[in-house]
């Protein structure tokens, strides 16, 4: 069988992880001293999983730990036990707390463990797995609750990004002087902006301030240089600083994929599509399970106009994660700029369930209507959005790309001026989003274009 192996994990007879505890000797789980009743194969499947926290085990390997030598299919007998043990521990595939599916390939045990009365040494060894990059001194780790932090950012939604920003204050609780979570901290910044959870002049101050204390934590740290450059890229239109800031981080880190990735959106958002696509490829080859890795490949193929590409890469990760919001949006808008509207409106609808009412969602949806006509549609989804906006943070930026569907040029750039003063973090994008390519002959938006230094 191909297990990953134990990470150096001396596994004595008791795991304990959350308010469970699981005797592998005598096959017993334990929920605060009461016995949990619990089939043998659960179980059996309970204790792979424990002993490789973190880690992806297939689930083709736990067909043949649980029945070996069998040539038949497993997926039913394999599901129901995997559900049996999750009712025991309480815990759902839809908000997992224990145990993640990785649709198609097999799952992850999420939380931390630790050997009751033995050498583990407390949590440094369990919990969540992720690739990290190679920066810093040789033989640093990045702890625990900044692996977690960036786990859950990299969900994309807004529930996910709290919890991430959680895990990283408790690292700094840990450790006040930790450059991996002012890091973290510094993109998760980043990421609600994109989100629109407040903003721009809210958010920037604190992206900043965090990503210069990474900066001062630990100089050599390629993470806390390439924090900087999205800083830079999103809120202060710096396209040279940024520049040399991702260049600088990929020295110190040249394996780290989330750097590749955002010196890759970096390049694409300034027009560099040969080299942009490069560098995302290379993301996608160093984290091939990464659903935003794989995502932001997808972006990057959307923005370089290649449709097709753009919606074969969302499928991808979509294979993998059923629900992620992020994916069923790109698709949504390449089917879009295929002419496949009843398509598009699917995978956008999709995407508004999976993530909720995002304001790019929205406005993605309202622009497909009012570009295929039907304006009572599209209408009604403005309206959904104008209300949206008296309750939370909505650029102007999304109410504009309506505006353009619709083909109201004038009241497009009015309302793209507005988000200029906001210095939105989405107009980082305008000189390459397809949805805008209706007002590239328009004066306005060439002038607005090279105020933000992409003048084309």
């Amino acid at each position: 069988m191909s297990f990953p192996a134990p990470k150096s994990m001396s596994v004595g007879p008791k795991l304990r992880f959350g308010p469970f505890e699981a005797d592998l000797e005598n096959k017993e789980l334990r929920k605060h001293g009461t016995r949990i009743k619990l089939q043998r194969k659960p179980f059996q499947i309970l204790e792979c999983l424990l002993q490789r926290p973190g880690q992806l085990v297939m689930r083709n390997d736990l067909a043949q730990l649980l029945w070996p030598g069998m040539h038949v299919s497993f997926d039913r007998s394999l599901n129901t036990a995997v559900n049996a043990l999750r009712r025991a521990l309480n815990d759902t595939s839809r908000n997992a707390r224990y145990i993640e599916t990785r649709t198609g390939l097999g799952y992850v045990f999420l939380a931390s463990v630790d050997e009751v009365g033995g050498a583990l040494g407390g949590r440094a060894e369990a919990g969540i797995q992720l690739v990290h990059s190679n920066a810093g001194a040789a033989g640093t780790d990045i702890p625990q609750d900044c692996l977690k932090g960036r786990y859950f950012c990299h969900k994309l939604t807004e529930e996910d990004l709290h919890k991430g920003v959680a895990h990283f204050n408790a690292a700094l609780a840990h450790d006040p002087n930790c450059a991996f979570a002012y890091a973290g901290l510094a993109d998760a910044y980043c990421l609600s902006a994109l989100l629109n959870m407040a903003s721009p002049g809210e958010i920037y101050p604190r992206a900043k301030e965090m990503a210069l204390k990474a900066l001062h934590a630990r100089q050599d740290l390629g993470d806390a240089h390439a924090s900087l450059a999205t800083v830079k890229r999103l809120f202060e239109w710096d396209w040279a600083g940024a520049e040399a800031e991702y260049l600088t981080a990929l020295v110190l880190s040249s394996n780290a994929p989330m750097i590749h990735q955002a010196y890759g959106a970096h390049l694409a958002a300034t027009g560099k599509t040969e080299e942009a696509l490069r560098e995302l490829r290379r993301s996608e080859e160093i984290d091939p399970l990464s659903a935003m890795i794989n995502v932001g490949v997808a972006w990057g193929l959307y923005v370089a106009r290649d449709f097709q590409a753009a919606s074969e890469q969302c499928w991808k990760v979509l294979a993998m994660e059923p629900k992620f919001g992020a994916a069923q949006y790109t698709l949504g808008l390449a089917y879009a700029q295929m002419g496949l509207t009843e398509d598009a409106v699917v995978e956008l609808r999709n995407a508004r369930t999976c993530a909720g009412d995002q304001p790019a969602v929205l406005a993605a949806l309202a622009y497909v209507h009012a570009c295929a006509g039907e304006t009572t549609e599209a209408a009604g989804m403005l309206d959904e959005l104008e209300n949206l906006a008296e309750r939370r943070h909505v650029s102007p930026y999304w109410l504009a790309m309506v505006y353009t569907g619709a083909g109201d040029a004038a009241r497009a750039l009015e309302l793209l001026a507005r988000a200029y003063e906001q210095r939105d973090v989405w107009l980082t994008w305008l000189g390459v989003e397809p949805r805008f390519d209706a007002l590239r002959g328009e004066p306005g938006l060439q002038e607005l274009l090279r105020s933000i230094g992409l003048a084309e």
